[in-house]
């Protein structure tokens, strides 16, 4: 997490006594729940409240464990992403009126965004070295809160579209079932797995110096067990677009980024052919996401669309990238 705008109110006294931690200048905003820049024994670090009350809180603990276990184990590594702080009696989390606490350390710098610098290539050199330290790190299970793209389609043939306008849902259904066909039909080209980041965006990769590099990656909350390429196509799911409120992708953004990420990670053609697969199973990974919570938010659906009928032109991009 880096430098922005963060809510007034402070954490409790008494969370922040238990963990011996003082406020530092500076704020954050994370994706949900609040959070703030603190010390601890000189480290620089971000204590973040997660928004899900009591009733989940075993859940939402397990799956806490489950993230910072992998962080502490990533961090042997020496890849640049935040490590978690163990203040609180050797644990880098807490519970404290009716909410679960994290700390991780601060990784200084600014996030890319839709800056120009560094160059999309170069981010997609980072994510590459990710993949490479996360090899390196084995977990024995899903994450707790996990949807891997696999159950995507069940839960959008699924009754859960009763809260959708029929015409919306009827696209929905069509594009889920291509999906599952599709997913079965590379299930033996999705061989490997490993912990991808979930959510490798510019917005979650932090850049310093003159000119800027690309230096860390934040924010994991959507780590989980995957096929790395699926780290490519939700990635560019945002970040490939020309602009923040595109709902079409900018193929020569996407072509720098796989050409980046290919030269450190070779990526056969067969492989290269399955980022597509990902990109659009992104946009309906976050249409099942709102519907298992109750929601019915299907504003992705326009880009989703926008993936199926140009896939032809969105496969050479990606196959030209690869050589």
């Amino acid at each position: 997490m880096t430098d922005s705008a963060a809510g007034t109110d402070r954490p409790p006294a008494t969370l922040m006594d238990a963990g011996g931690l003082t406020l530092a200048p500076g704020s954050v905003q994370p994706r949900e729940g609040s959070a703030w820049l603190v010390e601890w024994q000189g480290t620089r670090g971000v204590l973040r409240s997660l928004p899900e009350r009591a009733r989940r809180t075993a859940l939402i603990t397990d799956d806490v464990i489950w993230l910072h276990s992998f962080l502490t184990r990533l961090a042997s590594t020496e890849f640049p992403a935040p490590r978690p702080l163990p203040c609180f009696g050797g644990l880098s989390w807490t519970t404290e009126a009716d909410l679960v606490w994290e700390i991780v350390s601060y990784l200084p710098g600014h996030t890319v965004g839709w800056d120009a610098t560094p160059s999309m290539e170069e981010v997609g050199v980072l994510l590459a070295w990710y993949h490479t330290a996360a090899r390196q790190v084995r977990v024995a299970s899903q994450r707790p809160t996990a949807l891997p793209l696999p159950a995507v389609p069940e839960i959008l043939l699924s009754h859960g579209l009763k809260t959708v306008s029929p015409e919306r849902a009827a696209a929905i259904h069509q594009l889920a079932s291509g999906l599952a066909r599709d997913l079965d039909e590379t299930c033996e080209q999705r061989t490997e797995q490993l912990v991808i980041h979930g959510d490798f965006t510019n917005d979650n990769v932090v850049a310093r110096g003159t000119p800027p590099a690309a230096t860390g990656v934040i924010d994991f909350a959507l780590a989980h067990v995957e096929v790395p390429l699926a780290d490519i196509g939700y990635g560019l799911w945002r970040s490939g677009r020309p602009h923040e409120q595109a709902d079409y992708l900018d193929l020569n953004r996407v072509e720098q980024f796989i050409r980046g990420y290919a030269s450190i990670a070779r990526v056969s053609p067969d492989q290269a052919a399955l980022i597509p697969l990902y990109l659009r199973g992104r946009g309906l990974q976050m249409i099942a996401k709102r519907i298992r919570a109750g929601r019915n938010g299907t504003g992705m659906l326009a880009q989703v669309q926008w993936l199926t009928a140009n896939a032809r032109a969105v496969g050479d991009a990606v196959a030209a990238a690869v050589g």
